[in-house]
């Protein structure tokens, strides 16, 4: 191990955290992905709350945009697993939503 490995090591570990590797060219479009359909699927719900003139309607529509800005804060966490779902999941939702918006 040559001193800049055991230096990178030890400012790691006095960070108490772990290496992680880079991610691959794919990864990162991945998540490119990801980030686009979470952010497409919290600006709809933002859309829909802002139009909303029933308070509890309205209200269920915040909250759903608020777990979905909670989702793109982590989204450089994700597993591949959590990654995967949301591109299994999402295009649906961002069209229903952008259907309910359009409606």
């Amino acid at each position: 191990m040559s001193d800049g490995d055991a230096v990178g090591k030890h400012i790691t570990e006095a960070l108490g955290g772990s290496f992680v590797a880079p991610l691959s060219h794919e990864e990162r479009v991945e998540v490119e992905r990801v980030t686009g359909f979470v952010e497409g699927v919290a600006s709809c719900y933002y859309s829909l709350s802002a139009r909303e003139t029933n308070p509890e309607r309205r209200a269920a529509y915040e909250a759903e945009m608020r777990r979905h800005d909670d989702v793109s804060r982590r989204i450089d966490s994700m597993s591949a697993e959590e990654r995967q779902e949301v591109l299994r999941t999402y295009p649906a939702l961002l069209r229903r939503l952008q259907a309910e918006i359009d409606a």
